[in-house]
């Protein structure tokens, strides 16, 4: 076949084909498709990241095992809550291993109705929020954790309790196995007794010296007041019950006293100089013979301190006899470091249990500074959980989210330290919800935005589909007539 020919045959063919209809909104079409895709992915991704929490514990080995009483308990890490965790009202966790309170993903968000939010840790791993109105120093003066973990006494802001117009004060004690909240009047909650019978109240204070302290009885709400003790105080270093629950030693900015609520009788066991302080609340050594101090090695001149210098502070230990106040002897505990330093307690084999407290970022403690305190919300700025040793060593207890600023744990769980941690897929998407605050809730939010947008503009289409068809139908029926 010649090339004219067959350039004649194809001329024939092409003239006598039907062209292909392409229809006028193709490419706008396949615009439209891709952003579908996108927005699809987008919407997939958000709740791929949402929801691998929500079901990870349901998966076979997925979430922490429940530990019995020959395990530890005490997660070796804890990662930060979920926007939207359950609460111990609306979903009690059971008694609780470790309570957690800090700032950015930690404190929460105004947007969402709650000024503040601690972390609580369940027996089983659970992770649920404690919601108050206010910022909470967790071990301090505010939210404190029975010895047994399942009573939370807490400021009458916490969810569930109303704060009373009551010039004294009142504790609200929540039951984390029920979610029961009971409030107590007599003062604010203080200290546990070592047997959980009894709560240490005081009542408030806004002058800085010490309010009156009395003992309450959680089960029946009944107050004895204890002997009147004046001077300033401490909120973080201010009282510690003894072994056997039978005495109290409460550290004033002065001196050192001993209490007997039995006997209803207050001594002086000795002076204490603006370095001194009272360790904690597991400052009596186990054999209730010697207490234990602290010495802050600077920043108790009077004069101003600067964050550098506040952070580089040693903190010695010491011990008094309990009887006499004279000096005495005891574990050779390494020196902390930093804001301030608590002594929750003792281990088995003689270890101790501090919490230690950096300060915040650019903080300066300034001369005669009347509402200045070691272990405020607006001071602390980090927390650590660490097990001093008497060969003068120490080590870090629990892993704790970089946002963490206070911490507590139950007094007879202090030996049930390295228990199992949450998952690591379910770590991973709780520390990216968490990363660069409020970046968690931002991508939340992007994953609503973009599924109404994507629903809006479908619904915005098929409207004018639908108004398109109406009108060519029309036009059809007055050509035909």
């Amino acid at each position: 076949m010649s090339d004219r020919v067959l350039t004649e045959t194809l001329r024939r063919m092409a003239e006598e084909s039907r062209p292909a209809r392409i229809p006028p909104d193709t490419w706008r079409r396949g615009r439209r498709r891709h952003r579908r895709q996108v927005g699809a992915a987008l919407v997939a991704l958000v709740a791929v990241v949402v929801g691998t929490p929500l079901l990870l514990p349901a998966s076979p080995d997925a979430g922490p095992a429940p530990a019995g009483a020959d395990r530890p308990v005490v997660p070796a890490r804890v990662y930060p809550p979920l926007l939207g965790e359950a609460t111990v009202v609306e979903d009690p966790p059971g008694p609780a291993v470790l309570l957690v309170s800090g700032h950015r993903e930690l404190r929460g968000s105004d947007i969402w109705g709650w000024e503040g939010r601690s972390l609580v840790v369940g027996r089983d791993g659970s992770y649920r929020l404690a919601r108050t109105v206010g910022e909470t120093t967790a071990g301090t003066d505010d939210l404190l954790l029975s010895p047994d973990g399942r009573q939370l006494a807490a400021q009458p802001w916490l969810e569930g309790s109303q704060w009373p117009d009551d010039p004294v004060g009142q504790t609200a004690i929540l039951d984390l196995t029920t979610g029961r909240v009971r409030q107590h009047a007599g003062g604010l909650p203080v200290a546990w007794a070592p047997d959980g019978r009894s709560l240490l109240v005081m009542a408030q204070s806004t002058d800085g010296q010490l309010g009156r302290l009395s003992l309450l009885d959680p089960a029946s709400g009944a107050v004895r007041q204890l002997p009147e003790i004046t001077g300033g105080f401490r909120p973080g270093n201010l009282a510690a019950f003894s072994p056997d629950g039978s005495r109290l030693a409460v550290a004033t900015t002065d001196a050192l006293y001993l209490v007997d609520p039995a006997a209803g009788t207050v001594r002086t066991l000795g002076a204490l100089t603006p370095r001194d302080r009272l360790a904690g609340p597991g400052a009596w050594l186990p054999d209730g013979d010697r207490i234990a101090t602290w010495t802050m090695g600077d920043c108790e001149d009077g004069g101003s301190c600067d964050e550098g210098r506040l952070a580089r502070r040693s903190i010695r230990i010491g011990y008094r006899n309990a009887s006499t106040g004279d000096p005495a002897t005891g574990p050779a505990l390494p020196s902390a470091r930093g804001l301030a330093a608590r002594l929750l307690g003792w281990q088995r084999d003689g270890d101790a249990v501090v919490t230690e407290y950096q300060p915040e970022q650019g903080l300066t403690r300034q001369a005669d500074d009347a509402y200045w305190s070691e272990t405020g919300w607006t001071e602390v700025g980090a927390v650590g959980l660490w097990e001093f040793r008497p060969d003068g060593t120490r080590a870090e207890l629990v892993e704790l989210p970089a946002s963490a600023l206070f911490v507590d744990v139950p007094a007879n769980l202090l030996d049930s330290f390295g228990g199992p941690s949450t998952s690591r897929p379910e770590g991973a998407v709780r520390w990216l919800l968490a990363l660069w605050w409020p970046f968690g809730q931002f991508l939340l939010a992007l994953g609503g935005l973009v599924v109404a947008g994507v629903g809006w503009r479908l619904a915005v289409r098929r409207r004018r589909r639908r108004a398109g068809s109406g009108a060519a139908g029309k036009s059809v029926d007055i050509t035909s007539r």
